[in-house]
């Protein structure tokens, strides 16, 4: 018997050992319950910055989608991101062709209303270092940069930076910053989400850049760089329905160069289009073609201009002094032989007034006054004036007319 109490003592003290050390450890799980709250407040924050990525991906893929024009493209895109990123102003730079600096493609925000943009070369502020290294720049403190960071003129000046490359396989094609006046505004997730977005940026941009050079090269000339005749039906039907809707006159010119076969004949067909190329520079130099004026290769050796919001008389002045302009023109057909006079011959017709004619009777009369040009011996300006006829034959022949 005294054995078993003995037994029995023995056996109640482990079982108020483990007693004592459950509820150690009871006390222990309490203490750290508030950490394991805190951590599910962290991962829910972390669950809505995720989603709140993932929908910018979303609408940044949308716009890519969508949007065919570069610039329209980056300038949607920055506002998404805003959204996300807290920044006041943007930037974006793209190469130069010649691979030499950055030229100014967009921006917007406080810091830029009065600067003016001009080109970035590598190792030249912000944007140069980015272009040249490939690499980002996050600055918590801009006022410790030396040196601009958007645009060469900017001042040095507290606040906050970050700027990614924006690159496809082989090399940089643009810079993308951001800045903030106030020191500290960016969080390192802010480079983190603009630096993983940056590639899907850059293959959108590519995109809309090749989208506009083919839609480019489909209504541009490639000889002249003049528009083409496809551009010239849509400019003058356009300019049919503003004259319908506001009363406001315009005039066409057909243009003709004379003589055009003799050159062709003499000198080779290398020569006619080293001509006719250099036609086009000349007829954009000579025209109003940075307010009312479109210049355009019609075929051949021909070409017409169509003139907004200009009368018949405003237009011969016009016409006049192209015509000055290739008499007076160093073609390198002229330079290789002095001899060689290159002129042209022009007709005006217009739309005036509260007679409405169709791009058909327009083209025509002006086709009808070149023709009376020709026959009037070359070199001259005629314009359309109701009942004008084609020349005769005979009158033709004598002339030269083709």
């Amino acid at each position: 018997m005294p054995t078993k109490k003995r037994r029995k003592s023995v056996l109640r003290k482990p079982a108020a050992k483990k007693n004592a050390a459950s509820k150690a450890l009871s006390r222990k799980k309490t203490a750290a319950a508030p950490p394991k709250a805190a951590a599910r407040r962290d991962y829910k924050a972390l669950f809505h910055r995720k989603l709140t990525e993932n929908h910018l991906f979303y609408e940044a893929g949308r716009i890519i989608a969508s949007e065919t024009e570069p610039f329209e493209l980056i300038k949607k895109i920055i506002s998404v991101i805003n959204k996300e990123v807290p920044f006041e102003d943007a930037a974006v730079y793209t190469v130069k062709k010649d691979m030499t600096g950055l030229d100014p493609f967009y921006y917007s925000g406080p810091s830029f209303r009065k600067a003016v943009l001009d080109t970035v070369y590598y190792d030249n502020g912000a944007p140069g270092n980015i272009a040249s290294t490939g690499e980002s720049i996050f600055l918590q403190d801009a006022a410790l940069y030396e040196g601009f960071l958007q645009y060469p003129e900017e001042r040095q000046k507290p606040g906050s930076y970050l700027g990614i490359a924006l690159k496809n396989e082989s090399r940089v094609i643009g810079v993308m910053g951001f800045s903030h006046s106030e020191p500290r505004a960016f969080r390192v997730d802010d480079l983190d989400t603009i630096r993983t977005l940056s590639p899907l940026i850059s293959a959108g941009f590519e995109k809309a850049e090749l989208f506009r050079k083919t839609l480019e090269l489909s209504r541009v000339d490639e000889l002249t760089g003049l528009l083409n005749y496809r551009v010239l039906m849509e400019k003058l039907t356009e300019e049919v329905r503003r004259k319908i809707r506001t009363g406001r006159a315009f005039s066409f010119i057909m243009i003709d160069i004379d003589d055009f076969k003799r050159v062709n004949d003499r000198y080779g067909h290398l020569e006619g289009s080293r001509l006719i190329a250099q036609m086009g520079p000349l007829l954009r130099t000579a025209c109003r073609t940075d307010s009312t004026d479109i210049c355009f290769r019609y075929g051949g050796e021909e070409f017409s201009i169509l003139l907004a919001e200009t009368t018949m008389e405003e237009a011969a002045a016009v016409a006049e002094r192209i015509r000055h302009a290739v008499e007076e023109y160093p073609f390198s057909v002229k330079l290789s032989h002095p001899e060689e006079k290159i002129t042209i011959s022009l007709g005006i017709s217009s739309m005036t007034g509260d007679k409405l004619k169709s791009i058909v009777e327009l083209i025509n009369e002006a086709d009808i006054a070149l023709y009376n040009s020709k026959a009037a011996g070359k070199n001259v300006v005629m314009c359309y004036s109701e009942g004008c006829g084609m020349p005769a034959a005979g009158d033709a022949e004598r002339r030269g007319l083709p």
